[in-house]
Formats: structure tokens, C-alpha cells, sequence
């Protein structure tokens, strides 16, 4: 099976249309990942009620958090880094402000199945291992991300019959189009319209670590489908 690398996207709008830039391959996939996941509930206390009444408001992806290795000790899988130009295209990347935009960028983590839509709260980087001139040729940088989720697509999913929304998918080995549709539209029939939205040439040609959106699509009656 072919190594599948965490990449992280940047974008330079809060719905993750506008990338910036070309994706970035870690250098070491981290060895573990934490992500918390939080249900929002308001907890109103009436006057003179013996307790509160957690009330649901909604539901978060939460907090991502992880470390990456950067090595220059020596090449990895045919590879080669300098330790510090790696730690300027991450700080560029996750936690830099963008005139552009006011801000730091948007940013979509990836790998395997997991994909997340945050923004950068923190950025620490230890380094463990020097050149003669003092330069770093090894670091381990903490990232740790909070979810984003834009205004209209928190209306969107507030509204559990809403078919405006569109599921992300990352694909692993073995998979087939004509499956992925029947796992998340409950028919493989729409393969040739998701084909047409992800501009493949051939619904066949599907290689690990690929990103699909599966998005509402119309029955030829018109009739709503979306992801279940």
C-alpha cells in the first residue's frame, strides 16, 4: 500500500473554495493526533428551578492538535529537507497574517479519513539539534488548530433536512466510485455526475489520498439527493 502523507491546504476564504497555494506534504506523518469534538448547550437557570436545563445549541468538530518531525539529518522516502525553509512555509501557511485576507489563513488538514476545517491557535517549535553555525537541522513543531465553520453552512447544518451540503471524502486504496456513491447516496447510479463535479476523466482512475466532494446532486425528475 502506497504511504499517504497529511497534507494541509490553505484557503483564503472561511467556506475552503479559495486555496492558496499548493497543498503541503508533511515530512513525517505525526504518530498521533488528538481531536476533540464538543456539543454546545445553553444552560438557563429560571428563577427559583432547583437546577439547569441544558438546552443542545450545537455541535462542533472541536480542537485538532498534533506534532510534526522535521529532519534534515538525512533523506527520508527520497527526500531531503532544510530544517528552517520547512518552518517558513508552515508558519506562512497556518499561522502568519495575510494582508490580503486580515488574517491568518484558513486551513484544511487532511489524511485518510480525517479532514478538518480550522484555523491555527498555536504554533511551538523545539528544536533538538544544530549545525556547527547554529542552524537547526532538527525541530518537532506542536500545531494546534480550532474548527471553522462558516455562517451559512452553520445554518445549513442546523437545519438537518437541508441537501445544500456537500460531503468530503479522502480516498483509500480500493475504493471505487461506483462504491463511494452507493455508501453515501445509498445508489451507485450518481458515479458519472460525482465523476463530472470532481472533473475526473475516468471514474476508474482514483488514487489513495485523493479529495472528492460528493455534493447534492438532481435525480432526472428533479428530486434532491445529498449525502446521508
Amino acid at each position: 500500500m502506497a504511504l499517504v502523507k497529511m497534507t494541509l491546504q490553505a484557503f483564503s476564504d472561511g467556506k475552503f473554495k479559495s486555496a492558496a497555494g499548493a497543498p503541503y506534504s508533511v515530512f513525517l506523518n505525526p504518530e498521533s493526533i488528538s481531536h476533540n469534538s464538543e456539543n454546545s448547550y445553553d444552560t438557563p437557570h429560571p428563577p427559583g428551578s432547583p437546577g439547569d436545563t441544558p438546552r443542545f445549541n450545537y455541535a462542533s468538530q472541536g480542537k485538532l492538535s498534533f506534532s510534526l518531525i522535521l529532519d534534515g539529518t538525512r533523506p527520508i522516502d527520497g527526500r531531503t529537507i532544510e530544517v528552517s525553509d520547512e518552518l517558513k512555509k508552515l508558519r506562512s501557511l497556518v499561522f502568519l497574517y495575510h494582508g490580503p485576507i486580515h488574517s491568518p489563513y484558513y486551513v484544511q488538514v487532511s489524511w485518510g479519513t480525517l479532514v478538518f476545517n480550522g484555523r491555527a491557535t498555536t504554533m511551538n517549535v523545539s528544536y533538538s539539534l544544530f549545525r556547527p553555525d547554529g542552524s537547526p537541522v532538527r525541530a518537532k513543531v506542536d500545531l494546534a488548530f480550532i474548527s471553522f465553520i462558516d455562517a451559512t453552512t452553520l445554518a445549513l447544518q442546523a437545519d438537518r433536512q437541508s441537501a445544500d451540503l456537500t460531503h468530503h471524502y479522502v480516498v483509500q486504496a480500493g475504493d471505487t466510485l461506483p462504491e463511494l456513491c452507493y455508501r453515501i447516496y445509498g445508489s451507485s447510479q450518481y458515479y458519472i455526475q460525482v465523476a463530472a463535479r470532481n472533473n475526473l476523466i475516468g471514474f476508474g482512475q482514483l488514487t489513495p489520498g485523493m479529495q472528492l466532494r460528493f455534493p447534492p446532486l438532481r435525480t432526472e425528475s428533479g428530486a434532491a439527493v445529498r449525502a446521508k
